[in-house]
Order: structure tokens, then C-alpha cells, then sequence
């Protein structure tokens, strides 16, 4: 105990995928794309009921490409770079640089010519951003963390249903997080992403697709010298709703956020909104 390092962190910094998720849109072929995310956290300073909030705000501007090897077969690679901004009433801290970086590849498990596409996995999420131990004594939100530290397994699933105008995707995605340098290990993580989409032909080349669903991020405890931190498990239940405009080479679209339900931190951090905008180029 001696060695401890007290933690409140869980590794908030990729939940809300949806936001610019290309596995929410389970896109075929060759694309590459940017989409920017903001999400707004909220917890008390201290531990009285009229402790001052302090607030986080997450932002991650992403680069993503995809490369269709054959018909069954395509690798997904994402390129975050975050910058991070906590206000409390004391100090103001921002932390910016590149996150963590994936890498997915995904098989067609279903023939083409069904109205089911049904996408399974395989991926890694690499330590390229930069992890402090130190401030996560109080990176309640990951806000002043820009990666985990370590090499993490992803386990990726897509799938979509398509029914004349309206269209359900289902993404989910596991991570099996893995203990970095410094011996601190984020909990694994769960995120489940679901909307209903309804198509309006504009015209013969611009198709408008507003869409509703729910997303689900589940943090299991994270540790440190196999000791765990029980209070940094937790849950989030978020609506999302928005809207994707889509031609023969362009996706693009806009979304938001809401808390639904939640627990993070023992009901000490509070998700209040995420927004984000996405375009991605087929070629």
C-alpha cells in the first residue's frame, strides 16, 4: 500500500464513440475521414455538498481510413489527437497531443447480396499517447491523460439491417486493457452503439438520413499492483440523435448527446453533453 498510487480514473477519453464512429455507420470500401468530438463532464472538487464543480471538457479531432483488401476483408485505422481543457476554482489545466491510435481488421461474415451485414474483429490499441501517473491521482475523467500507457486489445463487432427506407445499426466494441510502465491498469471497457435511421432521397445523387439511437459505455475498476480501485467502475446510458447527409463519395453528418442514465465515480462525475461532426471521402 505503500507504493499506491490513490486513483479516481476511468478511462472516459474514448467513450461516446458514436460521436464519429465509422462502426456506427459500418461504411464498405475505401474511405478516409476526420470528425471532431466534444464532451462535457462535470465533478465536485471536494467532498462537501457545496464543494465548487470543476469542469472537464474533452475534444478529439480524428483522422480515419479505411483500406476494403476484398470483398470479406478491410482494415480500419484511427488517428486521434486530443485537447483537453479542466477549469476548476483553483487553476485552469489544458493538455493536448495525440492519443491513442487503432487499428481494426474486420471480415464479412454474411453474403453481400443479404440485407444483413454482420461484421466481426480483431484489433490493437496502441500507447502512442502519453499517460502521467502522477495526475491520475485526480483524472477523475481522463481529462488530463491523452492515452492509457499500454498495448490494449479491441474486439470488435458491426452490424446493419436495411429495410427499404429505414435502416438499424448495432456497433460494440471490448476493450482488454493492459497494465502500462508505470503498473496502472485501466479497467476493461464496453461500448455499445445503436441507432434506427430513416434514408430521404433528395435527389438522384443526395440522400438525408436522420437517425436516433442509444449508446452504452460500461468501465469496469481500474488497478495498480493488483490493487482495485472498486469506485472507478461505472456506466454510461447516452441518447444520440442527428443527422448524415450521403452522395456516391461523401459522408457527412452531425450529432449530440444526452445522458440517459449514469454512474461515474459513485455519482461524483456527471456526463452533461457530447457533440460531434464527422465527413468521410470514398474513393
Amino acid at each position: 500500500m505503500f507504493f499506491s498510487v490513490t486513483s479516481y480514473a476511468c478511462d472516459v477519453c474514448s467513450c461516446g464513440s458514436a460521436n464519429n464512429s465509422v462502426f456506427t455507420n459500418a461504411i464498405h470500401g475505401n474511405f478516409i475521414g476526420m470528425s471532431y468530438n466534444h464532451m462535457f463532464f462535470q465533478y465536485k472538487e471536494g467532498v462537501f455538498e457545496d464543494s465548487p464543480l470543476a469542469d472537464d471538457r474533452i475534444n478529439t479531432v480524428t483522422a480515419t481510413g479505411q483500406y476494403q483488401i476484398n470483398d470479406r476483408i478491410l482494415i480500419n485505422v484511427i488517428l486521434p489527437y486530443r485537447f483537453n481543457y479542466r477549469y476548476t476554482s483553483e487553476e485552469d489545466v489544458s493538455l493536448s497531443g495525440l492519443g491513442d491510435v487503432s487499428i481494426y481488421g474486420l471480415i464479412s461474415v454474411l453474403n453481400e447480396a443479404s440485407k444483413h451485414v454482420l461484421k466481426l474483429g480483431l484489433g490493437l490499441k496502441l500507447p502512442t499517447g502519453k499517460f502521467d501517473l502522477a495526475s491520475s491521482q485526480d483524472n477523475k475523467t481522463s481529462s488530463t491523460q491523452l492515452g492509457t500507457g499500454s498495448l490494449d486489445i479491441a474486439l470488435p463487432l458491426q452490424y446493419a439491417l436495411n429495410l427499404n427506407q429505414f435502416s438499424f445499426n448495432i456497433s460494440a466494441v471490448y476493450f482488454i486493457k493492459n497494465t502500462n510502465s508505470e503498473e496502472f491498469k485501466y479497467g476493461n471497457q464496453t461500448q455499445v452503439n445503436t441507432s434506427i435511421a430513416y434514408g430521404i432521397q433528395l435527389s438522384k445523387q443526395l440522400k438525408m438520413s436522420p437517425y436516433v439511437g442509444v449508446n452504452y459505455d460500461q468501465f469496469k475498476p481500474s488497478e495498480r499492483f493488483d490493487i482495485i480501485d472498486r469506485r472507478t467502475s461505472g456506466y454510461m446510458t447516452n441518447s444520440n440523435f442527428g443527422i448524415q447527409l450521403e452522395t456516391e463519395r461523401v459522408i457527412m453528418g452531425l450529432n449530440s448527446q444526452l445522458s440517459l442514465d449514469q454512474n461515474l465515480i459513485e455519482h461524483e462525475v456527471l456526463f452533461r453533453y457530447g457533440m460531434g461532426v464527422f465527413a468521410y471521402w470514398r474513393f
